[in-house]
């Protein structure tokens, strides 16, 4: 059995996703998770803090479903951990009809002029990232499978963070997976 601060938090995990941190208001998460407000201040000072501990959930749940199975299983070569992450990230969209995108991406997106709190823990998700994807390229040059067209690991990391997140974005847009397929196309290509 779940617990109060615990309810709060996958309901407003799930509307931050749906409707954003800001169209999402304390009423709906009450709502939503059946708690009632004084049980609500009684585990966070305010929304903005609850934001703060889903961003903190959330990457958790992503290292856990997403990062490690891709980025961290050593059982699959650098190049085959850099796609099988767009690949998850490709078969959540498409479980979700396209219409979810990145909780991340559009968080960051919604949040990053509105509040430095929530910013920094969503930038620090996306250093992490780029991190990751850092270590597999290097790893893969430095075991000769990846050429990387010439460029240093340190140049193509973020660009693959970024690829991944355009695609994200656009397939949320457009509500339809091209954008997400065509990224996966061009990342093997970059890599050699």
């Amino acid at each position: 059995m779940t617990n109060n601060k615990d309810r709060i938090m996958e309901a407003a995990m799930d509307l931050f996703h749906d409707q954003g941190f800001q169209g999402t208001g304390l009423e709906e998460i009450l709502s939503s998770s059946g708690v009632c407000k004084s049980n609500f201040y009684y585990h966070f000072k305010s929304k903005e803090e609850l934001g703060v501990k889903v961003i903190e959930r959330k990457v958790q749940e992503m290292r856990e479903s997403v990062l490690e199975p891709s980025l961290g299983n050593l059982q699959m070569s650098p190049k085959q951990r850099i796609i099988e992450l767009f690949n998850r990230m490709l078969t959540f969209c498409e479980e979700h009809e396209c219409r979810k995108g990145c909780f991340f991406g559009n968080l960051a997106l919604e949040l990053s002029d509105r509040s430095e709190v929530l910013r920094k823990p969503l930038s620090s998700f996306f250093n992490e990232l780029e991190a990751k994807v850092f270590a597999c390229l290097q790893e893969g040059r430095n075991q000769g499978e990846l050429t990387l067209k010439g460029l240093a690991p340190s140049e193509l990391a973020l660009p693959i963070v970024s690829l991944l997140q355009g695609g994200l974005l656009l397939t949320k847009t457009h509500k339809e997976s091209r954008a997400l397929r065509d990224s996966i196309k061009l990342l093997k290509v970059c890599m050699g």
